[in-house]
C-alpha cells in the first residue's frame, strides 16, 4: 500500500513538471525577445549617435513632388519654357535628416537638370533644384526617388494649361484688396506679381518672398483668400482671370 502511494506521488510530481515546462519555455522566450529588443534599441541609438539617418529622422520632401500615392497634379503655364522643382532633406526648420540622402531623378516627356548632383547633404538643412524643361504641349511627369538610406518615391504630373482661377475685390481709396485663389490642382506654389504700392499680408504663413518675388503656397486643392495691402489707394485691382502657377496683377491709377 505504501509503495502504491509512493508511485502515486512520483506520478503527480512528473505531471506537475510537464505542466511547468511550457511556462518555463514561454518565460525564456520572453526574456530572449526582451534582450533582442534592447539590442535593437542600442543599435538604433548607436546609429543616431554616429550621425546616420534612422526611420524617425528621415525627411525627403519637395515643393511640388509628393509621395506617389497622393497623386499630385499641377497646372503649368503653356508659355513656360522651363521651371524649377526643389528637393529638400527637411520637413521644416526643426526637422532635418541627420545623414546624407542619395536620390535619382527621372521624367517622362520632359528634360531635367539636377543642380544637386543626386545628393542632399546632412546633417544641416540642404536643398537641390531640379530645372524642368517640358518636351510637349500636354502632360508630363517628374519622379525623384531616394536610394539611401531609405527608398522613397516622390512624383507629380504637370499639365500645360491655365486651369486655376483668381478674383480680386477692390475699390478706389481702399487700403486693402482681397485676392481669392481657386486651386483646381494640388495647390503648388503660386508666384504673385504686384504693382508698386501693393504687398501681400505677410502675417499669412503661406506667403513668402523668394528672390524678390512674392509667393503663395496653398496646402492642396481648394479656395483661398489673401489680403493685399495698398499704400497707393488710387489703385483699383478689381479683376479676375485664369492662371496656372503665376498671377500678375496690374491696375491704372485713377485719373
Amino acid at each position: 500500500m505504501e509503495k502504491k502511494r509512493s508511485m502515486t506521488r512520483r506520478g503527480a510530481h512528473a505531471a506537475e513538471r510537464r505542466r511547468l515546462l511550457p511556462i518555463v519555455a514561454l518565460v525564456t522566450a520572453a526574456a530572449l525577445l526582451a534582450f533582442a529588443g534592447i539590442a535593437v534599441a542600442r543599435y538604433l541609438l548607436q546609429q543616431e549617435q554616429d550621425g546616420l539617418a534612422t526611420a524617425m529622422d528621415f525627411y525627403f520632401t519637395s515643393d511640388y513632388l509628393k509621395e506617389s500615392g497622393e497623386g499630385a497634379a499641377y497646372f503649368i503655364d503653356p508659355q513656360t519654357t522651363s521651371f524649377d522643382i526643389v528637393l529638400s532633406n527637411s520637413a521644416d526648420s526643426k526637422r532635418t535628416t541627420s545623414g546624407d540622402i542619395a536620390y535619382e531623378v527621372s521624367a517622362t516627356d520632359a528634360n531635367v537638370v539636377d543642380g544637386g548632383s543626386g545628393v542632399l547633404a546632412g546633417p544641416s538643412s540642404s536643398t537641390a533644384t531640379l530645372t524642368v524643361t517640358p518636351q510637349n504641349a500636354g502632360t508630363f511627369t517628374v519622379i525623384a526617388t531616394s536610394t539611401k538610406p531609405y527608398s522613397k518615391e516622390l512624383a507629380a504630373t504637370f499639365t500645360r494649361k491655365k486651369g486655376n482661377h483668381y478674383k480680386v475685390e477692390d475699390a478706389l481709396n481702399n487700403t486693402a484688396a482681397v485676392l481669392t485663389i481657386t486651386c483646381a490642382d494640388s495647390g503648388g506654389p503660386v508666384t504673385i506679381e504686384l504693382p508698386a504700392g501693393v504687398v501681400p499680408d505677410t502675417t499669412d504663413h503661406r506667403v513668402g518672398n523668394e528672390y524678390g518675388a512674392w509667393t503663395f503656397k496653398p496646402d492642396s486643392t481648394g479656395v483661398y483668400s489673401l489680403v493685399l495691402l495698398k499704400s497707393n489707394t488710387t489703385l483699383n485691382l478689381t479683376g479676375e482671370g485664369d492662371f496656372a502657377n503665376e498671377i500678375t496683377l496690374s491696375a491704372p491709377s485713377a485719373s
